[in-house]
């Protein structure tokens, strides 16, 4: 990736949020010459990307709790895991096949495959403000593969089909190709890690920005009781947490309405420990809304655990994951009996009940309009934004958050 050209005036930035959008962000400013900061609510850095040992002391029990796989297009992501020699290992399994089970009528994933091509091109050709459900039922009204196809991408946008356009059927996210599907070793947050650890000093743990306010010399940014004077501010944080945080002046009305627009994702994973050794999986629960995968690690063997993920608030509701784990636990046992579940050590993990994220990731809708990317991320004065929801095409990704830290870096940079 071409840099830009260094200028002489170093630019005092404050980051706030240090996640992957954040640390991307920081260290593209770093390395342009500009003095950097960055606030972090949290204990640890990586936000929504969170890698942990289902096992303590067993590696090859390493699960994320947040963002999982590499997709095709990840070209940031892996010219980040080469810099800090961490490699980016295939699973054994496609995220975007997965054996549909718990239909209305038996489907198989070939079928499904066969549908989705055949609509390929009429969803292109169709207005992006027509919904998934009225497409489908417009192409394939009342049949199996509208079924599997609807729940799918709900689960994918871990929002409502209602909610969705029928263009998610372009994107690889609500897929059913076979692609190449990879997982970074020991965890996405070794990347945040290794940003951190190059950044030094200059992140700030336990430290939750309050407030940015514009003063008659630049920005003021509030934290703990104390503040921080800066030459401009990058808000890299959710857009939740985006859209009620003091930033004086406020967001004009014409970005909130564009943020509004977007989809806002309620997800849940859960990870089972196996008592028994198991080939790689995708399996799909169309009725109860969750899929479920067995997968490789960079050893080659299958990891001995099965990961689910559960997407949309209806769907949650469905499994009471406000509850804990068990309903969820009953329904995976139901749709994967050949399975040796040990469910005492069973690990479920939620984003809407946690107070820096409450939501799990967001995406462009079937009610957004053409320039709503560029209206989400376009600066106000010296205040920027980043984050995967300022991604366009990208939002709701690891690649996303990504490309967003570098963009509003060079933004600033070409500023300065």
């Amino acid at each position: 990736m071409r840099e830009p050209a260094l200028h002489n005036q170093c630019v005092r930035v404050i980051v706030i949020g240090a996640g992957f959008a954040g640390l991307a962000c920081a260290d593209r400013l770093m390395s342009l010459g500009h003095e950097v900061t960055v606030l972090e609510a949290r204990d640890r850095v990586g936000g929504r990307v969170w890698s942990q040992e289902l096992i303590p002391g067993q590696p090859d029990t390493i699960v994320e709790r947040g963002a999982e796989f590499v997709l095709s297009g990840y070209d940031v992501m892996h010219e980040m895991a080469r810099r800090f020699d961490l490699q980016i290992a295939p699973s054994g399994m496609s995220y975007n096949v997965r054996e549909p089970r718990n239909t209305s009528v038996p489907i198989t994933s070939d079928e499904v495959a066969t549908a989705a091509r055949s609509l390929r091109a009429l969803a292109e050709a169709a207005d992006p403000q027509m919904t998934l459900p009225a497409f489908l039922g417009e192409h394939l009204r009342g049949s199996a593969a509208a079924e599997v196809i609807a729940a799918r991408a709900a689960i994918s946008w871990a929002a409502s089909e209602e909610q969705l356009s029928c263009h998610v059927l372009l994107d690889a996210v609500a897929s059913v190709q076979p692609m190449v599907t990879a997982r970074t070793s020991g965890g996405n947050q070794g990347i945040a890690h290794a940003l951190s650890c190059g950044l030094g000093d200059r992140v700030r743990l336990r430290a939750p920005a309050s407030a940015v306010h514009t003063t008659d010399h630049g920005l003021r940014v509030h934290v703990l009781g104390a503040h921080l004077d800066a030459d401009a501010v990058v808000m890299a944080i959710p857009l939740p947490l985006l859209e009620t945080f003091d930033l004086q002046p406020g967001l004009p009305d014409i970005k909130r309405v564009a943020m509004t627009r977007m989809v806002r994702g309620n997800a849940a994973k859960l990870h089972v420990p196996l008592g028994a050794p198991a080939p790689t999986s995708a399996v799909l629960d169309v009725a109860r809304r969750f899929w479920c995968w067995t997968a490789t690690d960079a050893s080659d063997r299958v990891q001995p655990i099965v990961h689910c993920f559960s997407g949309s608030a209806a769907a949650l509701d469905g499994l009471e994951v406000t509850r804990g784990d068990g309903a969820w636990l009953d329904a995976l046992t139901r749709l994967r009996p050949e399975l040796d579940l040990l469910p005492e050590g069973a690990l479920l993990s939620t984003w809407d009940d946690d107070p820096w994220a409450t939501f799990a990731y967001s995406g462009l809708s079937a009610s957004s309009h053409p320039g709503d990317e560029e209206i989400i991320h376009a600066p106000l004065g010296d205040v920027h934004f980043a984050g995967e929801h300022t991604a366009g095409e990208w939002s709701g990704l690891m690649e996303g958050a990504l490309r967003s830290g570098l963009r509003t870096a060079d933004e600033i940079h070409s500023r300065s």
